[in-house]
């Protein structure tokens, strides 16, 4: 009986180690997830992390007027990025779903949109006129639809950024307009919180 219990015993603390490791203490709206995406697993929630995943040190991108556009431009304010492709079904269901949401938030939130590639071919990157013409297709500001060198990237995937550089959240995958309402409320509530007065949120690391 005694060996049973202690049996027990390891087993529950292997798989809370596990958990803890996994980042399953995020409680939020949407499960955060990146496929096999690397480096991520110690930049999401990592708040002694500000490099925008990295964006921060990218040279800037076109945006669909033609105008040179980096992250740290938006220093100071919410971003969420969204990544497309004209090419994927997905994406444009996704564009008037976070366009529900923008027209909300946008006080709150830069919306953006980073388009990836022209198609599936090998190096088909976007192009300004990509993002020109995605941002006519939907309506967005032309300012805030970028085109980068990611044709290989899957799509549609969503970021969330805090107004110092955080990666607060990383979803690959479609997303109603109420998840992404859901997603922002939740951890720009967190983060807010955090940088009043310190307090951790579960979802929180300092890798």
């Amino acid at each position: 009986m005694k060996i049973r219990i202690l049996r027990t015993i390891r087993f529950l603390s292997v798989l809370s180690l596990v958990l803890a490791l996994c980042g399953c203490g995020d409680k939020g709206p949407v499960k955060r997830s990146w496929g096999s995406m690397k480096g991520l697993r110690d930049i999401v929630g990592n708040m002694n992390d500000v490099s925008y995943s990295s964006g921060r040190t990218q040279a800037p991108r076109p945006n669909a007027l033609g105008m040179p556009v980096a992250m740290p431009d938006f220093e100071g304010e919410f971003v969420w990025a969204e990544y497309a492709a004209p090419w994927c079904k997905a994406c444009t269901w996704q564009a008037p779903e976070t366009k529900k949401v923008e027209k909300e938030m946008a006080d709150a939130v830069v919306f953006l949109t980073i388009m990836t590639g022209k198609s599936t071919e090998y190096n088909d990157h976007a192009t300004v006129e990509t993002a020109k013409a995605w941002s006519q297709r939907f309506g967005l500001d032309a300012k805030r639809v970028l085109a980068a060198e990611l044709w290989f990237k899957t799509v549609p995937e969503h970021r969330f950024y805090s107004p110092q550089g955080h990666t607060l959240f990383v979803h690959v995958g479609a997303l109603t307009a109420d998840q992404i309402r859901q997603v922002i409320s939740y951890y720009k509530a967190d983060w807010e919180e955090w940088s009043k007065t310190g307090k951790r949120a579960d979802w929180m690391t300092s890798k």
